[in-house]
């Protein structure tokens, strides 16, 4: 008699394909689910240092950075005009926020080269120093369009936006800053770098944890952006890699390294608002030479960009002064947004759209932050 052969049929075939596409359809979504969870703790840690960080530099300095401040040659010359004695592109340069925490985040050989090289022998060749990408600035959710660009993920607590004039509590021509609305300022005062803004002769803000009379556990101290480009002023590619450009005429403006609130937001100003929004305008199509300059020069329009932005699913990193890290969610309620900016309610310039003043507001517990 002949034998039969063993062998699987057709109907069996398809049945054990559609089982497996099925369970791969199930496992999918846990395997970027668990992606997505390692990226996150990655952010969350690269965040955590930053803020370690900057309390470092506080209980060393007893002083926070400004989201600009100046790196200058105290023993360069000054000049006279035009805003007084102020120290020449030669022996100066802006600086962000990040490039003075380079000393507390293991970095110091590329802040030496940032704080020392100024000018050539001659005194008049400015020399601008290498921008590389530093991977504890970016969140591994946000990949940078440029692998070695000196991308931005971070940004910190910068207060209230000055493109905020509407109502009658809005800054008006009030382009001065308030060591209760935030914390972190503009310090570039005594170097020519950069166009004037009105706040030269103001006095530099100083500000450290000790000031955040709210709480630490409350007051906000770094979020995420998306829309951040650099840890510096614009850079140019060159043939050692990117380099400063400090003969920028980008503004001090916050939005560049920092985050902000308004009293009278529009619908894309919240958590995450549209990440789309930049799709639409973008700073590299105002001015592809130089989208930086675009993105500070138009606070009305790109204040926007300012607010905290990520691409984890339902929120944002951000960091405490305290020390906590957590993801707040898209939903939280712009004012109490704004109270965790603000580090002193009884002096802040925070109004509710009904009139009433951050002072006579109740402090956000725990449970209204989402």
């Amino acid at each position: 008699m002949r034998q039969a052969r063993r062998g699987f049929t057709l109907v069996e075939l398809l049945v054990v394909i559609a089982i497996i596409g099925t369970l791969v359809a199930l496992l999918l979504p846990a395997v970027q689910s668990a992606r997505e969870t390692a990226r996150g703790n990655t952010c969350r840690n690269n965040m955590k240092q930053l803020q370690l960080a900057l309390t470092n530099m506080d209980s060393t300095l007893k002083r926070l950075p400004g989201y600009v401040e100046e790196a200058f040659n105290p023993n360069g010359t000054k000049s006279s005009t035009p805003t007084g004695m102020s120290f020449t592109p030669a022996f100066a340069r802006r600086v962000s926020w990040v490039v003075r925490l380079f000393p507390y985040m293991e970095e110091q050989p590329l802040y030496d080269i940032w704080s020392t090289s100024f000018a050539d022998t001659s005194g008049n060749t400015h020399i601008n120093p290498a921008a590389p990408s530093i991977a504890a600035l970016n969140c591994p959710s946000n990949v940078p369009e440029t692998p070695d660009a000196p991308t931005l993920a971070y940004v910190g607590n910068a207060g209230w936006a000055f493109s905020d004039t509407t109502g009658s509590y809005g800054r008006g021509a009030d382009k001065s800053e308030h060591a209760a609305n935030g914390v972190f300022f503009d310090n570039n005062k005594n170097s020519l770098i950069g166009p004037a803004d009105g706040r030269e002769k103001d006095p530099k803000i100083q500000m450290s944890l000790a000031q955040v009379v709210d709480g630490t556990t409350k007051t906000l101290m770094l979020s995420e952006n998306l829309h951040t480009l650099y840890w510096c002023f614009e850079p140019t590619s060159g043939t050692n890699g990117y380099v400063q450009n400090d003969a920028s005429q980008v503004p001090d403006t916050k939005n560049l390294f920092g985050f902000v609130w308004k009293n009278s937001p529009s619908a894309n100003d919240r958590i995450n608002g549209d990440k789309n929004y930049d799709k639409t305008n973008p700073p590299d199509k105002v001015n592809p030479s130089n989208p930086q300059l675009a993105f500070a020069s138009d606070p009305a329009t790109f204040d926007t960009y300012a607010y905290p932005s990520s691409n984890h699913p339902g929120g944002v990193n951000v960091a405490f002064c305290g020390g906590t890290i957590r993801m707040m969610a898209e939903s939280v309620d712009p004012v109490i947004y704004g109270q965790i900016m603000t580090s002193n309610s009884r002096k802040s310039s925070l109004v509710r759209a009904d009139g009433t003043a951050d002072r006579k507001l109740p402090q956000p517990a725990d449970s209204d932050i989402p």
